[in-house]
């Protein structure tokens, strides 16, 4: 069963004071949902585990920087470890290709990120992607799910920088509408 998001505010509040027991807590109640978002996005268990002590550490040291307004414990923590997550794309993707990435996240399942989100919010989110095009949705899960930037999507997939740019934008635009609707 989850733990309340005030209850993990109260486990930041005291992680940042540094309290061990409350980081052990916040750990504990945090981390298998985190590492479920890893793994998906990294797709290898090791730099998964090795990201989520990053991304832990990182939250032990800046507790004291999360703001109640501006989100949730759990879309703060979430934020850290994608964070995490996709400079260790970026650190290994010089030798990827447009195929080879096409190939690896071709899994269309959410897994454990439904975890992290509402199951209604998830599959309204999977359903508009789904009615996208798929340079549209190709372009958006490259750019969002893996960290591509605009400059490395264009060059995987060959295409001019600014064709590349307006996928994306128009993609989000259309993922907007559907998910306005």
């Amino acid at each position: 069963m989850p733990v309340s998001s005030d209850k993990l505010v109260v486990f930041l509040a005291k992680t940042a004071q540094g309290d061990r027991k409350a980081f052990a807590d916040l750990y504990q109640s945090t981390s298998s949902v985190l590492y479920g978002m890893c793994l998906n996005l990294l797709r290898n268990r090791e730099e998964a585990q090795d990201v989520l002590q990053e991304a832990y550490i990182q939250v032990w040291h800046h507790a004291g920087e999360y703001h109640v307004d501006r989100g949730t414990p759990m879309t703060w923590i979430m934020s850290i470890g994608r964070y995490r997550c996709l400079d260790a794309l970026r650190r290994r993707r010089h030798d990827s290709t447009y195929d080879e990435v096409e190939h690896d996240y071709a899994d269309d399942s959410m897994g454990p990120m439904t975890e992290a989100a509402s199951m209604k919010d998830s599959q309204r989110l999977s359903a508009c992607l789904q009615e996208l095009n798929t340079e549209y949705r190709s372009s958006i899960e490259m750019a969002y799910f893996r960290g591509f930037s605009h400059q490395e999507l264009a060059t995987a997939t060959g295409q001019p920088l600014g064709t590349t740019k307006s996928r994306v934008r128009r993609g989000l635009d259309l993922l907007r509408r559907c998910l306005g609707s």
